[in-house]
């Protein structure tokens, strides 16, 4: 089947694909784990190979830093060997287009309808805003600022530094940097994405709460079997902490106060005037878990942070939840449709 564009969103742990044709409803699509593969080359050719689908335009989204030439590294799969987009879209004969991920999850939550979205905090659900803040916290974390003409500015604000405020986030701190079980510690830059991302944060939030008191056996097992095969512990934590386990509750806890403080942040820096705030994660899509990020956790008070400088234009920024899981690629697929439909590239 000829088709007229393709679209991958690549993740540090999924990736997913979508093709068809430009203008047209129907598209087929595509999921791998992005591990399986030995570069990001090999992970684009096999996916389109055996979803049959042979694109004239490619636009391609990335978890990593891409540079004006569009050769790009994926931040957390430093041993893929660089991609060069030049050469593989000329091997291919197809235009390709290259943008961070967080630059398709926006254009992606541009298109997001009243009834794909939760909002988390006490706003109207219609309310508008001329600007909207994307923030993805799945295996990295992420934001986007899409401005009120379409254009996205990307940041790597999963990077930045955190501040523990009590003595169990200053405990955690310092386990990051020294290790434990004789691994190697991360040394004195502790970011957020280390910390909290679904890679390897919930990982080390977990072994940071039993390192003083052991999870539930049944816990404990499950874990260690999904860290066996490679698969993500978070799902299993915060299914644990929403059955009540102790143990669980205290890494979802702990990983809603440093987002909630991480988040306050970005808006700070990127809304200084107001807008709208879209979240997308794994985590949070799962049933129950946003509800309990609101309602058993300090989410939304490190975020508000009542007191210090301006908490009131915090208290007044709308925060959702996207509910579509495949809002990056789904913004893929936009820009795509747009470069092959000869529309005005945009930032």
């Amino acid at each position: 089947m000829r088709t007229a564009v393709a679209a991958f969103d690549v993740g540090g742990t999924n990736s997913r694909l979508r093709g068809g044709r430009a203008g047209e409803p129907e598209y087929a699509e595509r999921k791998v784990r992005t591990a399986d593969f030995p570069s990001l080359g090999d992970l684009l050719t096999a996916s389109l190979r055996e979803a049959d689908l042979h694109p004239d335009t490619v636009v391609l989204a990335v978890a990593g830093r891409v540079p004006a030439h569009g050769n790009v590294q994926l931040t957390n799969l430093p041993h893929w060997p660089l991609f060069d987009s030049a050469a593989f879209a000329a091997e291919h004969g197809i235009r390709l287009r290259v943008v961070n991920d967080m630059t398709a999850t926006a254009h992606g939550m541009a298109d997001l309808g009243p009834d794909e979205v939760r909002p988390l905090t006490h706003h109207d659900a219609a309310f508008r805003a001329d600007e909207l803040l994307a923030v993805s916290v799945g295996s990295g974390v992420g934001s986007a600022l899409l401005d009120g003409h379409g254009a996205v500015r990307t940041s790597e604000s999963g990077h930045v530094t955190w501040q523990p405020v009590d003595a169990f986030e200053a405990g955690y701190l310092a386990f990051l940097r020294r290790g434990s079980g004789g691994s190697g510690g991360l040394g004195g830059v502790i970011t957020v994405e280390e910390a909290i991302g679904g890679l390897r944060g919930f990982d080390r939030m977990y072994d940071y709460a039993c390192h003083a008191a052991p999870a539930a056996p049944d816990l404990h097992d499950r874990v260690t079997e999904a860290r066996r095969t490679g698969a993500a512990v978070a799902p299993l934590i915060t299914a644990a902490a929403l059955a009540g386990d102790p143990r669980a509750r205290e890494v979802v806890r702990l990983f809603a106060a440093l987002f909630g403080q991480y988040l306050r942040g970005v808006v700070l820096v990127c809304l200084p005037a107001g807008g709208v705030v879209t979240l997308t994660s794994g985590v949070l899509q799962a049933p129950g878990v946003a509800e309990f990020l609101c309602a058993e956790t300090e989410f939304l008070d490190r975020f508000i942070s009542p007191g210090a400088c301006h908490h009131d234009l915090l208290a007044e920024v709308p925060v959702r939840l996207a509910l579509d899981p495949l809002v990056g690629v789904r913004g893929a697929y936009r820009l795509a449709t747009r470069d092959a439909l000869g529309e005005e590239r945009r930032p």
